[in-house]
């Protein structure tokens, strides 16, 4: 079982940092995307004040988000704190399956930009994407007590720190200079 956990492990928190850093190389796309959300929420009924509100603040949820994706996939493969971590992953990924089943079963939005323009995917492929990390990090909630930390010191916490440092810092440098490209 501990190999299947690590590669699991391995998997889910590679997944979230390349999709946390395919879209911190443009976080005004994702911030577009949310904004996008918010007007079908809002348009639909939901919440119609919250979500008109929420559209301002698409940008400031985009670096939080991303940010939020890179460092939970970072302590994932370091193990720090893992309950927390797992806890984190477990309703993000929650959250995630309900935005590409809003995606999927609503046909308001076409896409939901989990790889931003890297890697475009269908609606129903997103969703099984997601239905098998849920999958992937429940299992991983089985098998925690074979997830161990790189170190007993707080190396464990300064890498995941220095992710946070380093995909801010990448974000903020995009937001001033344009996205990034491959020359």
């Amino acid at each position: 079982m501990k190999p299947i956990v690590h590669l699991a492990r391995f998997l889910v928190g590679g997944l979230f940092i390349f999709s946390g850093l395919v879209k911190a190389i443009d976080p005004l796309g994702l911030g577009y995307k949310m904004q996008e959300f918010f007007e079908a929420w809002a348009g639909s009924g939901f919440l119609p004040g919250l979500m008109n509100s929420m559209h301002g603040q698409a940008l400031q949820f985009s670096i939080f988000m991303i940010a939020l994706e890179v460092v939970l996939g970072v302590a994932l493969l370091v193990g720090w704190r893992k309950n927390l971590v797992l806890t984190l992953l477990l309703l993000l990924t929650l959250f995630f399956t309900f935005l590409t089943g809003y995606v999927l079963f609503s046909g308001k939005i076409r896409a939901c930009g989990c790889f931003g323009d890297c890697i475009p995917l269908t609606p129903v492929q997103t969703f099984t994407k997601d239905l098998i990390l849920l999958a992937l990090i429940i299992f991983l909630f089985i098998g925690k007590r074979y997830i161990t930390p790189i170190s007993k010191s707080a190396v464990g916490g300064l890498i995941v720190f220095a992710s946070l440092i380093g995909v801010t810092f990448l974000q903020f440098y995009v937001l001033k200079h344009l996205p990034l490209k491959a020359a």
